[in-house]
């Protein structure tokens, strides 16, 4: 036997492993009586929502190649999709590779049930979304940041709870640098 004949042998026993243990998971947990929010909930609490990510952090550590086993387990007992979006797709896997676990314990639950929904606030007038022209500044003020500039046409942000904010913190660097990236309740003064 190869070394590759033994890898494919490994790959397949370990997919064929998850994928019992996936169907096993969705056949007990998938009720159709369910809402939405609470199988989204039980789903990212189980960590079968987000199977890629860290099983410390609501997922199951499992490698990309093998995503596709857990969603076509989802899909064969007709399962909803785990909650999707800007949140999903760009806060929380940045909250969780660079966030404290008090921050990840604090928002990445509601992300994953869809009790907070995201958005982003990249887009300048003039500029979309080209970092480079990137002209939102934001000043530190003691414990704060003063935070002036407009961004337009964000997605979501009438629903959102949350929104991902980039803005220049430093005028002395490189354009490419000197970007901060601030986590904000879109609910206060100054977010129209």
């Amino acid at each position: 036997m190869t070394p590759t004949e033994a890898t494919d042998i490994q790959e397949s026993a370990e997919a064929a492993a998850l994928r019992a243990e996936a169907r096993e998971w969705f056949e007990k947990n998938w009720d159709p009586d369910l809402t939405l929010g609470e199988f989204w909930e039980r789903q990212a609490l189980s960590g079968w929502g987000f199977p890629t990510w860290p099983a410390e952090w609501y997922g199951k550590g499992i490698t990309g190649n093998l995503a596709h086993v857990v969603a076509e387990e989802r899909r064969r007992v007709g399962a909803p999709s785990p909650v999707s979006g800007i949140g999903t797709m760009m806060a929380g896997p940045t909250i969780i590779a660079h966030g404290t676990p008090e921050q990840i314990r604090r928002w990445i639950p509601n992300m994953l049930s869809g009790k907070e929904i995201w958005c982003q606030f990249f887009s300048e007038p003039g500029s979309g979304s080209d970092l480079a022209s990137l002209q939102a500044r934001a000043v530190r003020d003691g414990d704060e940041w003063i935070v002036n500039g407009q961004k337009v046409w964000t997605s979501g942000a009438q629903f959102s709870k949350w929104g991902i904010l980039i803005t220049r913190t430093n005028l002395d660097v490189p354009k490419h640098a000197g970007i901060t990236y601030f986590v904000i309740d879109v609910d206060q003064p100054g977010i129209e």
